[in-house]
């Protein structure tokens, strides 16, 4: 209540436990991971379409900061060989999954 942690889809579950354990109870211990290695979701970083793999559009990296809007990663050029964790929320199977 009041702290800040959600309401956002999963904030009831681990996506909300997580922020709430370094945040509130060990301040100042988390640090943030590169999400094209872990929990890399295969999104299109862009608010617009990708075409003929050309990404288009500003960065959804939830930054304020139009000076820096073309310096967001797409995660789905990231070689699997990097990729330490994946998460399936986008494609839902792997085999659906398709390249951009």
């Amino acid at each position: 209540g009041g702290l800040g942690f959600g309401p956002f889809y999963g904030s009831m579950t681990f996506q909300g436990i997580i922020p709430y354990f370094y945040d509130q109870l060990h301040p100042g211990t988390g640090v943030e991971l590169n999400h094209c290695v872990y929990n890399n979701m295969a999104v299109n970083p862009r608010d617009k379409k990708t075409v003929n793999d050309i990404v288009s559009g500003r960065c959804r990296d939830g930054y304020n900061r139009p000076d820096k809007h073309d310096e967001c990663e797409d995660c789905r050029a990231r070689p699997f060989e990097e990729v330490v964790t994946t998460h399936f929320t986008i494609c839902q199977k792997p085999w659906e999954c398709f390249p951009h």
